[in-house]
């Protein structure tokens, strides 16, 4: 059973502990996807602009020879990042269970969630389990993220 987890952030910590997560498991595969220099806000405004220019197409990735996918990122303003966004819009995810992370706090985490849902749906996927965790308590136990969430994942 092999799973692929794709991974978005802005914080190098977090990026680090999920690249130390997917080494962990001989079976997963790590995908980072790639992040701008841009503040959260000037990020967001891109995004609403103009959805569709982000195509990434870089990414070697055959979604058909994986079991299981692991999406993990931030939430910019209530939003998932325009990077996941695309990847998601780009590959055929029908018939796959996707289980997703989304880094972040309060009322933005929730909308956040509701669209890495709807996403994931328009693109023919199975959002499984959609998990909000907290950046801060992640970095403070520096601890391997797939491991502190497995609970709250569907396995």
């Amino acid at each position: 059973m092999k799973t692929l987890f794709v991974y978005c952030s802005d914080d190098d910590t977090i990026n680090a502990l999920c690249n130390e997560s997917a080494l962990r498991n001989r079976s997963t595969k790590s995908l980072s996807l790639g992040r701008g220099t841009k503040n959260h806000f000037s990020r967001y405004l891109d995004f609403a602009r103009n959805r569709k220019a982000f195509c990434y197409s870089g990414y070697d990735v055959d979604i058909t020879e994986y079991d299981k996918i692991i999406f993990a990122c931030d939430e910019v303003l209530g939003e998932i990042p325009s990077e996941i966004s695309a990847f998601i819009e780009k590959n055929d995810l029908r018939y796959k269970n996707i289980d997703c992370i989304v880094f972040g706090d309060g009322r933005g985490l929730t909308r956040a969630l509701d669209s890495l849902r709807v996403h994931i749906s328009l693109s023919g996927g199975t959002a499984r389990s959609v998990v909000g965790v907290s950046a801060k308590e992640i970095k403070r136990e520096d601890e391997d993220i797939l491991f502190s969430v497995r609970h709250r994942l569907v396995v």
